[in-house]
């Protein structure tokens, strides 16, 4: 009879492993138990990579229209397209992952389709992980969780960042982030129409060099109807806006947190008996929460940008695609 292996055991050795046997190993179970609960837990939630994305160059765009205008295009590297409800009224939330180089160019092309309210370049992505802490904190805990929030993220690496990605390393990269974490490297290129299979020492080598030092850690998301929770969106600004949306990514079960100078953005699905604690915070901390809660509604559009159509292969330097994205050819239910 085969023994029923627990599955928080698989949850809380994920963080900090990067391959299946590597997860194994961490866990202390076989392989194929790993591999059958990896199976199962697909069908609950989804496996992500979390990123440093300043090692490729990279960073993500926050964009805020508080009129809820629904541009009909959007500019390349564009990764989602949200709309939002608040007592306020509706608002847009446009969210793209780009060289930090080519960032002046997307909002001047935004620009030609949205007004826009608010916007922040991230510089930290961080995203709820699996810990037996994080499982247990409560309301009453978040002012420790503030505190204490870079304890439980695992840190960036030391490695020097890239001076410049190539074709490769962005290909692994939007592999990883739309087939999860542990896709095989060879894998992501058979899904490739154009681009040759690399030799297994180059792919090896960019995997190992160019591609590891940028994973931050491993998650898995759980997910939620939005029914039951709702998923919500708030927008923080103030010197204090980096440790509490640290803090609030790190609330069970699903968040993340998109971190910029003074301003930050969170996004998941809390319990509601957390609502009250966003009330809360900016009468606690330095912060404004100008918008309060938004709910979001996932809609309209989504997408991995690959990153590898900006580059100049020959000058070796990004450069700027001309089209643009038509939103009413891209929507998803």
């Amino acid at each position: 009879m085969r023994s029923r292996i627990d599955v928080k055991k698989i949850l809380y050795a994920l963080p900090h492993s990067r391959t299946l046997r590597e997860l194994a190993r961490n866990a202390g179970v076989s392989h194929t138990a790993v591999r059958r609960l990896l199976k199962e837990l697909s069908t609950q939630g989804v496996f992500r990579v979390i990123t440093d994305d300043s090692f490729w160059g990279l960073t993500r765009v926050i964009v805020l229209d508080q009129e809820g205008r629904v541009p009909r295009h959007v500019p390349p590297g564009t990764t989602g397209l949200r709309t939002l409800i608040s007592e306020q009224g509706s608002g847009t939330l446009i969210m793209s992952y780009i060289p930090k180089r080519l960032v002046d160019k997307y909002m001047e092309t935004l620009r030609e389709e949205v007004d826009v309210s608010e916007w922040f370049t991230s510089k930290e992505y961080i995203a709820w992980l699996p810990n037996p802490e994080l499982e247990a904190v409560t309301p009453k805990d978040f002012e420790k969780l503030v505190d204490r929030s870079a304890e439980y993220v695992p840190p960036r690496t030391r490695a020097r960042p890239l001076s410049m990605p190539d074709e490769y390393d962005l290909i692994l990269l939007w592999g990883k982030l739309l087939y999860g974490p542990f896709t095989r490297p060879s894998d992501i290129f058979s899904k490739i129409r154009g681009i040759k299979l690399p030799s297994k020492q180059v792919l090896s080598y960019h995997y190992r060099a160019h591609f590891q030092p940028g994973w931050r850690y491993t998650t898995f998301f759980k997910f939620a109807s939005s029914d039951d929770i709702p998923f919500i969106m708030y927008y923080l600004k103030g010197s204090d806006a980096e440790r509490v949306a640290r803090a609030l990514a790190l609330l069970p079960l699903l968040g993340m947190s998109l971190i910029g100078e003074k301003q930050a953005l969170y996004m998941g699905q809390p319990l509601c008996g957390y609502h009250p604690l966003f009330l809360e915070i900016p009468q606690t901390y330095n912060v404004e929460a100008p918008y309060g809660i938004f709910y979001m509604k996932l809609d309209l559009y989504t997408d991995v940008p690959r990153l590898w159509e900006m580059l100049d292969r020959d000058k070796k330097e990004w450069k700027w695609p001309e089209h643009k994205i038509p939103i009413k050819l891209q929507e998803k239910t």
